[in-house]
């Protein structure tokens, strides 16, 4: 599929016109590719408004960001993303839960280092940076954080069991044998409650930039200046997109419909009145569409 990059004012229009003065659904309004070849994100419309000023960021749209910060570093295996859930699972989870995400087709040892976020609490996401080189992990709440020297030796401990398990589970032995010890970054601290999501976008962009040095992070978190690195991110993720609403679905994102046989002469598709979007009538997401 070829890459579909959007003018800037066309993608500025789609931003303010189309996308975060509507109420939510569930439209994809972009595709976006993983670390993975072969796998990408698909941001639906509300998804995408959860970067509208004082709104909290889903993990979604989080993680796609990382994803696309990795690839504008040209990253490659030196860092791998490891998914917020699998994240969070090995930093709380009990033993049962953390055996089912072992990872086992992931090779560490072809990695410097792991970057991802967990959801603390139901109210706050924190960054996790886990560097092989330095052996040193690192838990970072963008908000002011009195334990946070506590936390990241948690996660130093949680991240040397897991490693074990995965010897135990899968015969994996790569970082088996660090000595992991606790890490603290200086950062700057968030200034509104529901600017944490973003904090740690650019709190991982940081990272990836300056890997595998650790990063001297000197970015604003004023209101205004959150307002502004949203609109960025929303911007970010919409030129990275490889949608095409020509030919994708728009409420799947895929060519053919779900069950398409190779015979199949034709595919049946419908186009909205408003919008004059297309999209399967029986789409992979949500119900038949008529």
């Amino acid at each position: 599929m070829t890459e579909l990059r959007m003018p800037h004012r066309e993608v500025k229009w789609m931003l303010h016109q189309s996308l975060w003065k509507k109420k939510d659904t569930e439209v994809v309004v972009s595709v976006v590719p993983t670390q993975i070849r072969g796998n990408s994100f698909t941001i639906r419309h509300s998804d995408m408004r959860t970067l509208r000023p004082h709104q909290w960021l889903t993990g979604e749209i989080i993680e796609c960001l990382f994803h696309i910060h990795a690839h504008k570093c040209e990253l490659g295996t030196r860092i791998y993303i490891i998914n917020h859930y699998s994240a969070g699972v090995i930093l709380f989870g009990k033993r049962e839960e953390v055996m089912k995400h072992t990872l086992s087709k992931i090779h560490f040892d072809s990695y410097g280092a792991i970057v991802s976020f967990v959801h603390v609490d139901g109210v706050h996401w924190k960054c996790l940076y886990i560097n092989a080189e330095e052996s040193t992990v690192y838990l970072s709440l963008p908000a002011r954080n009195s334990a946070e020297q506590a936390e990241s030796d948690n996660a130093a401990n949680k991240s040397s069991d897991y490693f074990k398990m995965r010897r135990t589970c899968c015969s994996k032995t790569d970082w088996v044998d660090i000595k992991w010890k606790r890490g603290v970054m200086k950062h700057p601290v968030q200034q509104e409650g529901n600017s944490c999501g973003v904090v740690v976008c650019m709190m991982a962009k940081e990272v990836m930039e300056v890997f595998p040095k650790t990063p001297t992070m000197a970015f604003g978190t004023t209101k205004k200046e959150m307002a502004h690195q949203r609109k960025v991110l929303a911007m970010e993720i919409l030129t990275a997109s490889v949608f095409d609403k020509e030919v994708n679905c728009a409420m799947c994102a895929g060519i053919k419909p779900p069950g398409s046989m190779p015979h199949h002469t034709h595919t049946d598709w419908i186009q909205c009145d408003s919008c004059f979007r297309w999209c399967h009538t029986v789409p992979a997401y949500g119900p038949k569409v008529s």
